[in-house]
């Protein structure tokens, strides 16, 4: 399953020297997602409730792009107690990539991952993982 199906019409990413991959965050509305792997995390969800939040199930996902060399995508999700949604957990998302500005120039790794949490908003995920969970049997 892919993230997103748009096809691959930007320029293939490059490694920089420091082994980030720089680009803008629109780019990677052209670049499609392939689920790697979905699983539940006691330990997580523990951590999550500990924050305060209604987590009923936790886990992580990670997601690779379909380019050379490939983009990488982490993210802890959890389901939340009260709505039964599946959302990004505030944990951050982690990748190979650095966002930069319209001048190229770094946002930082903390501005990248917000704006990673926010764009992974704006895609269908949740089916994936779902769907890795029910084939591992997990109960959420």
């Amino acid at each position: 399953m892919t993230l997103h199906t748009h096809a691959a019409t930007a320029a293939a990413p490059a490694v920089s020297h420091d082994g980030y991959i720089r680009l803008r965050l629109a780019s990677l509305d052209q670049m499609p997602f392939i689920h790697l792997y979905s699983e539940s995390d006691a330990g997580f969800l523990q951590e999550l409730r500990g924050q305060d939040l209604p987590a009923r199930c936790a886990g992580f996902s990670e997601w690779k792009s379909d380019t050379n060399p490939a983009i990488s995508l982490g993210w802890g999700w959890f389901i939340d107690s009260n709505s039964d949604r599946l959302q990004v957990a505030p944990d951050e998302v982690r990748s190979n990539v650095m966002l930069v500005d319209q001048h190229g120039y770094d946002l930082g790794p903390h501005k990248t991952a917000s704006l990673f949490g926010a764009w992974l908003n704006r895609f269908a995920w949740q089916p994936a993982v779902c769907t890795a969970l029910s084939e591992a049997t997990v109960a959420c």
